[in-house]
């Protein structure tokens, strides 16, 4: 299958899993129910149908069992986005909630659902298309990630709430060594983030979140970076409060990971999450063959926190040594060979910091 065939194939079947997430619940109720836990016990008889609610919500099924027992209240944050993950019934879900909390005022109505069902737009997908056509090498990269953080971030974050979107890619190995470490290359963002789409120099390794999905080669998702979950990395950012890696994929290999982190805790439902899975996917086109690795040939270390990194990754230090590198090669080296040759330095100089604590 041609890489083209591939992302139209992703395109579709991405709108068609978010169309179903958004759909499921799509039938007449036999019975009115009198109050949203009502609602929510007809709406998930089915063991699956919960098991869907309780990963939307970041919650267990057990959890979403005892809401309906009434043995549970809902956190308030999971209580306001419940209606979303029943778009069919979000007005009902609505009212039942206001009508318990706020018994004395009239429901106001919500915006219509096509609102709230938006897609992966198809002119997006021409110009991905378009640009993987006719763009080759570095400019190929840039202006395939530039149309995804783009869209990703206006499709993600509509409402201004605060999000950051980062390519975060493998470090080139040298040659016969493994992976080492990952490093942010290129994101987007929205208050209190930096704004628009620009570079990032940033190195991550085993302690982090991308660490955790690219050394495992699966998705990561923390619904709240305040609270424990698991065995999940959950070094906190400034901003952070719920965040995802999703890794990219190519024939069992992989080439780093997309972090999404969000201002809001539990901002992650089953259908951003379905986007944030079709965005990976086709970031995965700006990448040349080369730059995915095994699995096994994956063995990340643990980086040196922010302060210590920055003395070592400026953007502008870091164009500087690219420059004195390939004026010292006498411009036998191309400036993506410069690069690489730069990051696997600072990398080897992070490391070492890093066996000095």
């Amino acid at each position: 299958m041609t890489r083209q065939k591939h992302i139209a194939v992703l395109y579709l079947w991405g709108n068609c899993q978010i169309e179903a997430s958004m759909n499921r619940q799509n039938q007449s109720l036999s019975n009115s129910p009198q109050s949203w836990r009502e609602l929510l016990e007809m709406l998930t008889e089915g063991p699956g149908e919960r098991q869907r609610v309780a990963e939307a919500l970041g919650v267990t099924p057990y959890t979403v069992t005892r809401w309906v027992t009434g043995e549970s209240e809902p956190r308030i944050q999971n209580l306001k986005r419940l209606p979303e993950v029943f778009p069919a019934y979000q007005q009902l879900f609505s009212d039942l909630i206001q009508a318990e909390l706020i018994p004395d005022v009239p429901p106001l109505p919500l915006p219509p659902l096509d609102h709230l069902r938006p897609e992966v737009p198809a002119e997006f997908l021409s110009r991905i298309l378009a640009s993987y056509a006719t763009a080759s090498g570095p400019f190929r990269a840039w202006s395939i990630r530039t149309l995804i953080l783009q869209q990703a971030i206006e499709q993600l974050d509509p409402d201004l709430m605060g999000m950051e979107i980062t390519v975060v890619q493998c470090v080139p190995p040298a040659l016969g060594k493994p992976v080492r470490s990952l490093c942010e290359r290129m994101g987007a963002g929205t208050a209190p983030w930096d704004r628009g789409i620009g570079r990032r120099l940033l190195f991550l390794g085993a302690e982090s979140l991308c660490g955790w999905t690219v050394g495992r080669g699966e998705p990561g998702v923390v619904q709240d970076l305040e609270q424990k979950q698991g065995l999940l990395p959950l070094k906190l950012g400034i901003h952070e409060k719920s965040a995802v890696a999703w890794p990219f994929q190519r024939e069992g290999k992989l080439a780093g990971c997309l972090l999404v982190s969000s201002t809001q805790p539990d901002y992650f439902t089953s259908a951003r999450l379905s986007f944030i899975e079709i965005y990976a996917s086709t970031l995965a086109l700006a990448f040349c063959d080369d730059e995915f690795h095994e699995l096994r040939k994956i063995a990340l270390h643990e980086m040196p926190v922010l302060s210590k990194q920055q003395e070592h990754t400026s953007i502008a230090r870091f164009h500087d040594r690219v420059v004195s590198l390939r004026r010292e090669h006498e411009y036998y080296l191309s400036e993506a060979q410069a690069e690489v040759l730069v990051l696997q330095q600072i990398e080897a100089e992070l490391l070492d910091l890093s066996s000095e604590r």
